[in-house]
């Protein structure tokens, strides 16, 4: 079947397309005009001879009559099937055929009644015709084959070039094919809960052979627009698009992450407790339902539930199990995830779950225990269900000042009662103390008075010589104990509130010592909770055996690593254990340091680029870095020692920092780490920490990763010499690959006055504008004019003293 012809045509151009269409009919090639190729992806419907195919008996029950290719097409067009087949004057429809059955075409020798230049079958064949459209080369039938939390697998028809010959020109009984050099899939978030920063989703060039693909590194429970688009090779001409099929597929629904908030005490009685719940925050998709689950802990064993045997109250009492379901809250609506008292006990139905009165446990054992309060964060979108259970901890018994407030007064006339009695004395007190105030001023003034009569001297005249002195603003914050007994009565109120494991529940790696840490070793170890195994890093120390100053410097680090809660972006901490002679701090395990990770990266020439690591990443690596410390500050805790070696990289390429210790050893060849070569000028010479100080650090790390684990100041040896060298306006220098706006944002955090620099929140937010186009940020990619182009001279490890 062919296009019309146009009524304005000249008498000799019908006459050739008229020679040319017998010769595409004859020849079973799908002919189109010269002037009408260029638009034939959205010209008139052009439909294409598939082949000639052995005759199929199932299609002998149902046929009309059609004496020409035409009229079959249009028939089975209208009726929805893919293909018209036609044997003498009879038409069928179909829509699917076996590519084993198909024969050779000159087999199809039966002329069709109506058109003898066409053919319509054959003895034991049949000849089929496509009813669909000629538009685009590619993808046919473009669809979604399987999805999870991060991956979605699509697959599409292969492509069958199919020949044109150009109508009306020189060229006439030329063909043209239109060939796929290859297929280029995008991908583009529509629709996301995350509230992370969007980063740009790579293209992906697959051959054009290929009819599926798997887009991985997708984030859960995300709407993503996807486009396959095939690029074609015309005769003389460069590559371009052809074809494109796109469709809207979404991830699976993910695990509730980060974990909520633990749920605020803010009352207590025999059978209830009132608790506030802060809102939640879920990246991984939408939160439906938040579970109050209640545990009864006894001290001497504190196990994690079992999501197994988690249910009703009923269902506990049955079982014997100490923890059960109070409450199904429903999160369905966005008014719902706010800040809100619940009261745990309060005898309600909540969902499926009753919320009996605490004091209705049969076993008194279970009464004499401690009741907290745990959460379950129930995710669900599109019939497929995460959640995520959070464990208490003995910090909810803790009281503050807000349990105060609420346990000291009650509503109503009492408290009207209550406030005025507190404004009595305070005004009281007040008036106490002007009286006081007055009087002593009095006295003071009349000695002054008696004492100018006896000696001729000014009041503002010194009497001693004045002492030159430099005001460094140096305080000394570290108080060191008195004596061994004090510091360890300061250690164990320091450690009250603190997740104690028993030390049965340690398997400790005597033999891998990882590092050589400033309070004693650092081993790795294998932690037992119920049922879960962890890897974990156990930092051994002797407190008979740390000095003065390592016991003041302990004291403190512990005292921040109380203040800390568990936060994605820093190491986890699991809790401490003793023994008869030892103490253990216990945190999650990793290996691979920042530092390491860049150097391992780096590509020698003549690699096309110089790291395998994408500006992308490395952009991402200092965002996450500035939430992480973003997040110390909020704490009011500084970090001290942030290097390239207190951050970590884990599997999936996130970072985890360190926030105690630091490593003062590298293990691996027994060398000290000299850490004054990140700290700011404040520190270096009067030992004062802030959260400017910190900002200073994080520019050296960020400037670290740019130069795939150079060592800042390379050519300076001492720290005296790095002072002056800073104080003089000298700063790590600018590689070649790092462009303006990124170095100009590390200036503004090397300010020499504190109070000058940028904070975090401000660094955070011109690394997210960076990230929208990374490679104007900084590029990786080695020089094409000098293809051994290396690294700027800034060595790994000089920081290192034998």
């Amino acid at each position: 079947m062919h296009r019309g012809h146009r009524p304005n045509a000249s008498w000799q151009q019908q006459l050739a397309s008229a020679y040319l269409v017998a010769i595409c009919l004859l020849s079973n090639y799908v002919c189109v005009s010269a002037q009408d190729t260029q638009d034939l992806l959205t010209a008139e419907p052009v439909y294409y001879y598939v082949g000639c195919y052995t005759a199929r008996t199932d299609l002998l029950k149902e046929s009309v009559y059609a004496k020409m290719p035409q009229t079959c097409i249009e028939i089975c067009e209208r009726q929805g099937h893919r293909y018209a087949v036609l044997a003498a004057e009879k038409c069928f429809c179909a829509n699917h055929l076996e590519p084993q059955e198909k024969q050779d075409d000159q087999l199809c020798y039966t002329r069709c009644l109506a058109n003898k230049a066409q053919y319509c079958g054959g003895v034991g064949v049949h000849s089929y015709y496509s009813t669909t459209l000629l538009r685009q080369p590619a993808p046919h039938h473009l669809r979604v084959v399987n999805s999870t939390e991060n991956s979605i697998s699509l697959a599409w028809d292969a492509y069958e070039a199919k020949k044109l010959l150009l109508a009306g020109t020189a060229e006439a009984l030329a063909a043209q094919t239109q060939e796929v050099a290859n297929i280029l899939i995008k991908c583009q978030i529509v629709q996301t809960y995350s509230t992370l920063p969007a980063f740009l989703q790579p293209e992906f060039i697959v051959q054009s052979t290929e009819t599926r693909f798997e887009l991985t590194d997708l984030h859960p429970a995300t709407l993503y627009n996807i486009s396959v688009r095939a690029i074609c090779v015309q005769p003389q001409q460069e590559e371009s698009e052809c074809g494109h099929g796109s469709l809207m597929a979404s991830t699976e629904v993910g695990t509730p992450s980060p974990a909520p908030a633990q749920p605020k005490v803010l009352s207590r009685t025999k059978d209830s407790i009132t608790v506030e719940l802060a809102p939640i925050k879920n990246d991984n998709g939408p939160v439906t339902k938040l579970l109050i689950i209640v545990e009864f802990v006894d001290d001497a064993l504190i196990q994690p539930f079992d999501a197994q045997l988690l249910g009703s109250w009923q269902l506990a009492q049955q079982t014997g199990v100490p923890y059960y379901i109070a409450a199904e809250l429903d999160y369905d609506r966005p008014e719902d995830n706010r800040t809100r008292h619940f009261v745990v006990g309060d005898g309600k139905r909540y969902g499926r779950y009753h919320n009996v009165p605490l004091d209705q446990m049969s076993n008194e054992q279970d009464k004499s225990a401690h009741v907290h309060i745990s959460l379950g964060v129930v995710s669900t979108l599109r019939n497929v269900t995460k959640t995520l259970y959070t464990r208490s901890s003995h910090a909810q018994h803790a009281s503050s000042l807000d349990d105060f407030s609420y346990a000291t007064f009650e509503k109503g006339q009492s408290s009207v009662v209550a406030l005025a009695v507190t404004c009595v004395v305070f005004g009281t007190c007040l008036i106490l103390s002007l009286i006081t105030y007055f009087y002593l001023r009095y006295k003071t003034c009349h000695a002054r008075g008696l004492t100018g009569r006896r000696r001729n001297a000014h009041e503002m005249t010194q009497q001693t010589p004045i002492i030159e002195r430099e005001n460094n603003g140096y305080l000394v914050e570290d108080e060191l104990p008195p004596t061994l007994e004090s510091f360890k009565q300061q250690f164990q109120m320091t450690i009250e509130g603190m997740e104690k494991l028993p030390r049965n529940s340690l398997r400790l790696n005597a033999n891998d010592v990882i590092a050589d840490g400033r309070y004693g070793e650092i081993i790795t170890g294998r932690l037992s909770q119920g049922d879960a195994v962890k890897d974990c890093a156990l930092h051994v120390l002797s407190l008979d055996d740390l000095s003065g100053v390592s016991q003041a410097q302990l004291l403190r680090e512990m005292r921040h690593l109380k203040q800390l809660r568990r936060h994605e972006l820093v190491l986890d901490f699991y809790g401490i254990s003793a023994s008869a002679d030892w103490f253990y701090l216990i945190f999650e395990l990793q290996r691979v340091s920042l530092k390491r990770r860049l150097i391992e990266s780096r590509q020698p020439a003549p690699a096309p680029r110089l790291t395998t690591l994408s500006e992308q990443l490395v952009l991402q690596w200092m965002y996450e870095l500035t939430s992480a410390m973003s997040y110390l500050g909020s704490c009011q805790v500084h970090h001290r020692q942030l290097s390239g070696y207190s951050v970590y990289v884990c599997a999936d390429s996130k970072l985890k920092l360190s926030v105690f210790g630091p490593l003062h050893y590298v293990n691996s060849n027994g060398q000290q780490v000299d850490l004054g070569r990140w700290l700011a000028p404040e520190v270096l010479r009067h030992q004062h920490y802030t959260t400017m100080s910190d900002v200073w650090s994080f520019a050296c790390v960020a400037w670290e990763c740019c130069a795939l684990g150079g060592t800042p100041y390379a050519n300076i040896a001492s720290s005296q010499q790095l002072l002056e060298a800073i104080r003089s306006g000298v700063r790590p220098a600018q590689p070649a690959y790092v462009y303006g706006d990124l170095f100009q944002l590390l200036l503004n955090c090397w300010q020499l006055e504190p109070s000058e620099r940028i904070g975090f929140e401000d660094v955070a937010f011109g690394i997210r504008q960076l990230m929208t186009s990374p490679r104007h940020a900084l590029c990786f990619d080695r020089s094409a004019s000098d293809p051994r182009e290396t690294l700027p001279l800034y060595l790994p490890m000089l920081e290192t003293i034998n």
